[in-house]
């Protein structure tokens, strides 16, 4: 229904515009025109009111005198304000039909009751023309690789199919929200997502429900809502143990800059303390002696007692940061030893290009045509995936050295294969997931969305499960992280049994 503000059709606007009707091109003025036909006749009218010699006030005091009926209404002021009368609205159109219906006032027409009841305006009619006898048409994908989003069962109790998954939840809490009551089924479609979009457009389903993606392309068939959950597609791959770096893995506990401070510390402690004690304490008076001393310190096993008071006022607060730094060394060691570094087998989106190699994708997603058609691969590199347990087997076969997913469907991915696999490269963002109703902001809003995005995940979540792609080893620790202690060790072994056979040959057998 499109209303407008209703001009008032008078004998008196009708003869001062009648003999103007041969001349002018618009010959019935709208309510602008005579609201500025009224502004210029009040002025005249009070020019001629008022003496020759008027001044400006005198004029103004006129025209704020006036009280007549105008084309546009009446004319009246107060305190230098042209009183405004509550508006009066034409109904020009109802269902379609370009029909004038009447003149009335909000006052008149009281207020509007909406079905169901309500006085609010409901959100959302724009899109649908339903009624009770005739539901909605929701199609959901029977066929979509990833069916913690939408999974469509059959039930022989019932003779009949039903719907689950995430996106399904999201919708039927969506709809709880909506301030109106929406009759709907869920219809299974068996084709792709573009086909069903498709179908919206045709008329064939009035909307859908799934995990699709708001592409720009996709507006040309029909209407998305605000994102449900943001997205982008994103590049998984496996993931191997990064071995180059855990020989001297112990090393890398601290900074250099943190390992050059804490030697230097050390080595200038150890010197003034020589310094102090090496006239009394016959124990600290050879420099072996006094190297030996600074080591036996960093496992507070020193047996040289200290004879002066000095020497021990320096060296308390040393043994003290000896005490912290050796907590935080074997605490970051700790970490860097049970915490698996891994790596990706492909760093980069450029290498799978450059070297022909075959990607893996969900086949009825517009995921097919965006790597062929924006990221530039070939037709034939491209291998369709039909369900979320078959990736796995592709990677482990060698069918694949990449997939690529949307980031939703990545995360319920890597929830249940967790071990072996990992994201990488950049993420190309996109629309995101999106229905076609408006409700969507109040769930986002109160947390839901989130509640059920975690219970999603966690529901996923087989880490604890020897799934996925794995190298076969344990969460024990082996040889690798500790050959550079063992190499040092031996190397320090070699030269001191040659130290000592070199100076058993100079003095001979005793």
């Amino acid at each position: 229904m499109a209303c407008s503000v209703s001009e008032p059709v008078s004998s008196d606007s009708s003869k001062s515009f009648r003999r103007y009707a041969e001349e002018e091109e618009y010959s019935n003025p709208s309510i602008y025109a005579l609201r500025a036909y009224d502004a210029a006749s009040t002025v005249a009218e009070a020019m001629d009111k008022s003496p020759a010699n008027a001044t400006s006030k005198e004029l103004f005091k006129q025209i704020l005198s006036s009280n007549s009926e105008g084309l546009s209404g009446r004319i009246r002021f107060r305190n230098t304000t042209l009183l405004k009368h509550l508006p009066t609205f034409q109904v020009i159109n109802v269902v379609g039909e370009n029909t004038t219906f009447g003149n009335m006032t909000m006052k008149e027409l009281g207020p509007i009751y909406w079905p169901g009841g309500l006085q609010t305006v409901p959100k959302g009619w724009t899109s649908f023309e339903f009624d009770e006898d005739k539901p909605l048409k929701i199609g959901v994908p029977a066929r979509g690789a990833f069916n913690q989003f939408v999974k469509v069962s059959y039930d022989q109790g019932i003779n009949g199919s039903y719907v689950t998954g995430f996106s399904v939840e999201v919708f039927e809490a969506v709809v709880k929200r909506l301030p109106y009551q929406l009759p709907y089924v869920l219809v299974p479609f068996y084709g792709s997502y573009d086909d069903m979009v498709e179908q919206v457009y045709s008329k064939g389903l009035d909307a859908e429900v799934e995990d699709t993606e708001i592409m720009a392309y996709r507006y040309q068939y029909a209407e998305f809502s605000q994102p449900y959950l943001e997205s982008g597609l994103i590049m998984v791959v496996t993931a191997k143990p990064d071995k180059s770096k855990e020989r001297w893995v112990f090393l890398e506990t601290f900074t250099r800059r943190m390992w050059l401070i804490t030697i230097a510390m050390h080595t200038f402690i150890g010197f003034v303390i020589w310094l102090i004690e090496h006239a009394e304490n016959p124990n600290l008076t050879r420099f072996g002696a006094v190297l030996w001393f600074s080591i036996t310190v960093l496992f507070f096993a020193h047996r040289e007692p200290l004879r002066s008071n000095l020497s021990r006022f320096v060296l308390a607060p040393w043994l003290f940061a000896i005490l912290i730094i050796s907590a935080s060394f074997t605490a970051s060691l700790t970490s860097m030893l049970t915490i698996s570094h891994l790596q990706p087998s492909v760093s980069d989106i450029d290498t799978l290009l450059r070297t022909n190699a075959s990607v893996g994708c969900n086949g009825n997603s517009f995921i097919v045509g965006y790597l062929i058609n924006v990221l530039g691969f070939k037709p034939k590199n491209i291998r369709k995936i039909d369900s979320i347990n078959d990736y796995p087997d592709a990677f482990r076969n060698g069918d694949i050295q990449a997939a690529f997913f949307v980031v939703p469907h990545a995360k319920v991915f890597l929830a249940k294969y967790c071990k072996g696999f990992t994201m990488t490269g950049p993420t190309f963002k996109l629309g995101g997931f999106g229905f076609v109703f408006g409700g969507i902001l109040k769930v986002i809003k109160n947390g839901e969305m989130l509640r059920l995005e975690e219970y999603l995940l966690i529901s996923n979540n087989s880490c604890s499960q020897s799934t996925g792609v794995s190298d076969g080893s344990s969460s024990s620790l082996g040889p690798r992280p500790f050959a550079g202690l063992f190499i040092s060790a031996f190397a320090f072994l070699v030269a001191t049994v040659r130290l000592a056979r070199r100076h058993q040959h100079s003095y001979g057998p005793s």
